[in-house]
């Protein structure tokens, strides 16, 4: 287990090092350390070049949309995205004071995320991995239904990339690879 919470000082370290630990741990307990090994390339790998694709100067929002609504993905800390921002060294389009881990994002208006005016939006759909919840609305078209955000960069480059569908109940290392992928495509475009 790592720390990823606004207690910590070093999230997006603790996220790279606590998949790195626990698979190689997990190898040696299952006697498949060359398998482990080899996952723990690929994730550095995935993330080099993720951190690569980024500019630099492009701004990022991240958020969580949970039944029809978009909550506010604080920068470094939490789940998925808030470390990212450590790890990959991106620039948060938008900075609140007392933000929380919430798996569920911050209670940030839609408009203060538009008028931040982020060049890329990431998105976790919470739903996606219990896609049967009653009530529950695809992120992309919760997103793309937003009149708020219509005339963000993001939206109108099309830059917003979707964690995988089942991240929410899934943060395994390889989802990770699977995300930082995507990323760097995304990036790279």
């Amino acid at each position: 287990n790592f720390d990823v919470s606004e207690t910590s000082s070093t999230p997006g370290e603790n996220l790279v090092n606590g998949f790195i630990d626990t698979t190689v741990t997990l190898g040696k307990i299952f006697d498949k350390n060359d398998e482990a090994t080899q996952l723990v390339a690929d994730f550095e790998t995935a993330i080099d070049e993720a951190k690569a694709a980024y500019n630099s100067t492009d701004t990022i929002m991240s958020v969580i949309v949970s039944g029809g609504e978009i909550g506010f993905a604080a920068p470094l800390y939490g789940r998925v995205w808030g470390p990212l921002y450590e790890v990959l060294g991106w620039t948060a389009s938008l900075e609140v004071d007392d933000t929380s881990s919430d798996h569920q994002g911050d209670d940030i208006s839609v408009e203060a995320i538009a008028q931040s005016n982020p060049d890329w939006i990431m998105v976790l759909d919470r739903d996606a991995s219990v896609a049967s919840s009653e009530g529950s609305v695809p992120a992309a078209d919760v997103i793309d239904n937003s009149q708020a955000l219509q005339n963000v960069t993001a939206i109108k480059e099309a830059q917003v990339v979707y964690a995988p569908n089942d991240t929410y109940t899934n943060e395994s290392i390889q989802t990770f690879i699977e995300l930082f992928n995507s990323l760097t495509e995304a990036f790279s475009k």
